[in-house]
């Protein structure tokens, strides 16, 4: 029973993955799936913290953003739909049909693709707003970024068997 129970579990949990993958609705300039849009693991918009943008490039970025975020909420819903029909064909009792599987899974390939090449050309677009200066703040904020997160994951998961980070080197205080 509590291997059944289980299995069970872990099923649950692989259909729901998709769903907690893509959170929500996508905001603006953002789309989900794997490239998670502007601010996936792209890296477009989290490197522009440390870039100030004059008036005029803030209203250009604006718009860029609303018109990408446009672009997608009717995927996102579709992606939705997709994913429920994966679950409830994973969860149903029997065979699964893997051809109807593989359909569904090819029609969300086709929709994530559509929002990677959304992606590029909205990050052509600010790309081609920001001046030499610009891009260059936007490179060392980025080198910063990239840093910060290989610090962290050396302290999350360097640490020894108990959870603690490893003690520092050098001479030892005796």
């Amino acid at each position: 029973m509590f291997a059944k129970t289980v299995s069970m579990l872990g099923l649950l949990a692989l259909t729901a993955a998709p769903a907690f993958a893509q959170g929500g609705p996508p905001g603006p300039g953002h789309h989900g799936g794997p490239g998670g849009g502007m601010g996936g693991h792209h890296g477009m918009m989290p490197m522009l913290p440390g870039v100030k943008l004059t008036d005029q490039q803030k209203s250009q970025m604006h718009a860029i953003f609303e018109a990408d975020h446009g672009n997608g909420h009717g995927d996102w819903k579709q992606e939705k739909a997709i994913d429920s029909q994966i679950g409830d064909l994973l969860l149903q009792g029997g065979k699964i049909d893997r051809a109807r599987l593989a359909g569904l899974i090819h029609q969300k390939d086709v929709i994530e693709e559509a929002h990677e090449q959304a992606w590029i050309d909205s990050a052509i677009k600010v790309h081609d707003i920001l001046t030499p200066e610009q891009l260059s703040d936007a490179r060392a904020t980025r080198a910063k970024l990239d840093s910060l997160r290989e610090q962290m994951h050396a302290l999350m998961h360097d640490a020894d068997d108990h959870g603690a980070p490893p003690p520092p080197e050098g001479p030892s205080p005796d």
